[in-house]
């Protein structure tokens, strides 16, 4: 049983990403009221990050020593449901899931843009995160209003995104950028 809210009773448009903790941070999706998933790090010394929604617990562990390829892991089931290819310091991703579903996580128009979209060409830009630079609550997310009706794993595919980002400033954190 888990603690978390399934995505489909929603009642809103817009979630917000909080943190938790100091040295080992645990981001968690919510509304306010409910929450819906989260992001821990799986070890001390370790790039894996576990998710955990209320379908099922999943593991995003890079694959190879620089981590180019992401796999995301059904930790249930022990099976790779999805991968995505990251290109150095781009800021798009395709991810492909082994149900057939891609989509494209992009960066939102303009050069210094704080928006990350998933978009796809059935349903258009379905999410939308925002990173917001504070502490406690760094991301907001808004959902497209007809995507919360779809099958989509849309906790999924948001806390994928807020991992992508938080990896990407981790990056440039440690690029000195």
């Amino acid at each position: 049983m888990s603690n978390y809210r399934d995505i489909d009773m929603l009642r809103t448009t817009e979630l917000y990403v909080t943190r938790k903790g100091w040295f080992k941070p645990v981001y968690t999706l919510t509304d306010g009221q409910f929450d819906y998933g989260c992001i821990t790090h799986a070890g001390a010394f370790t790039r894996t990050r576990n998710i955990e929604t209320a379908e099922a617990k999943f593991s995003v562990k890079p694959r190879g020593f620089f981590g180019k390829e992401v796999e995301i892991i059904n930790q249930d089931k022990s099976e790779v449901v999805g991968c995505y290819r990251k290109n150095g310091w781009e800021t798009r991703i395709t991810l492909e899931m082994n149900n057939g579903f891609k989509t494209l996580l992009k960066k939102g128009k303009g050069i210094f843009s704080r928006k990350m979209i998933w978009t796809d060409e059935r349903y258009g830009d379905f999410i939308e995160i925002n990173n917001c630079g504070r502490l406690h609550k760094p991301f907001k997310v808004k959902l497209e209003p007809n995507s919360i009706k779809t099958r989509l794993p849309l906790a999924l595919l948001t806390l994928i995104g807020v991992n992508f980002i938080l990896v990407k400033q981790a990056q440039a954190a440690s690029a000195g950028v």
